[in-house]
């Protein structure tokens, strides 16, 4: 789930800066942990940009989750996640 990546991404040490791509296109770049919060049911993400504006991204519209040229969590499409 990308939820739980973004979990790891954040706890990483040293942290990355990484990037949450949205079903829309929309990209967001999250500098430090600190500008990101996840609700404790990984339902909604909250993150603040860099000139302060929050942006309420829905978990279940979070497309990938990745670090720049390194790793990267995709949501699996509905029928992977049934079968396994």
């Amino acid at each position: 789930m990308v939820i739980e990546s973004i979990r790891e991404f954040n706890r990483a040490v040293p942290f990355k800066p990484y990037e949450i791509r949205m079903v829309s296109g929309e990209r967001f770049v999250v500098q430090h942990p600190d500008f990101i919060s996840v609700a404790p049911k990984g339902a909604l993400a909250v993150l603040v940009d860099m000139e302060g504006r929050p942006h309420h991204l829905n978990a279940l519209l979070i497309e990938k989750a990745t670090i720049p040229n390194g790793r990267s969590a995709r949501k699996r499409p509905a029928r992977e996640r049934r079968r396994g």
